[in-house]
């Protein structure tokens, strides 16, 4: 029995949904995060936040080692019902499966965020909190400075559970972490 919680909510009852559910195809016809057992509409993107997200999903695979692969827009499995949608990740390529709809937090080795107007305390605040929770090693934050992407790095530091500034990229992002990459930043918003 599915029951319509809000307009941009639908909870399966009783007791919400799992990221079996995903995993088995659920779908409620648009697109959304699982939080708590529910699926929660995503928010309408930007031209800016999708030129961004596909161009530099593409600078980054040029450079992806082949351990790895980098994939847009795939949930990730916090918990049981709980599997936010980063718009890129980092993943271990054995565990990025053509059939997956869903990976597992201990593969992701990065997971970036691409701020809009209608994610800002989202992606700054609450995302960077999850997927620190979740362990994963390294977070990005993608924001709008003059249509011109600037990204903030981030690294895990184990002792405190937290995210560590790393650097600030205008222009120019040259980082070795994950892994090796020079990618021009001008012009993948326009």
């Amino acid at each position: 029995m599915t029951v319509i919680a809000e307009p941009h909510q639908i909870v399966t009852a009783p007791g919400g949904l799992t990221v079996a559910d995903l995993r088995a195809g659920y779908d409620p016809g648009f697109r959304f995060e699982l939080e708590d057992g529910v699926a929660v509409m995503m928010a309408a993107a930007t031209l800016w936040h999708n030129r961004v997200l596909r161009r530099l999903a593409v600078a980054m695979e040029t450079h992806c080692p082949a351990h790895l692969s980098v994939e847009v827009e795939q949930a990730i499995e916090i918990t049981d019902d709980f599997a936010p949608v980063p718009d890129i990740v980092v993943v271990d390529r054995a565990a990025a499966l053509p059939e997956e709809n869903v990976l597992p937090k201990s593969a992701i080795t990065l997971a970036v965020e691409i701020v809009s107007p209608s994610t800002r305390r989202k992606d700054r605040m609450i995302r960077p909190m999850d997927y620190a929770r979740a362990g994963i090693p390294y977070f990005w934050r993608i924001e709008p400075e003059d249509f011109e992407p600037v990204a903030y790095t981030f690294r895990l530091d184990d002792s405190t559970g937290q995210y560590l500034p790393t650097d600030v990229h205008r222009k120019l992002l040259e980082t070795s972490e994950p892994f090796e990459m020079r990618i021009e930043l001008i012009g993948l918003g326009g």
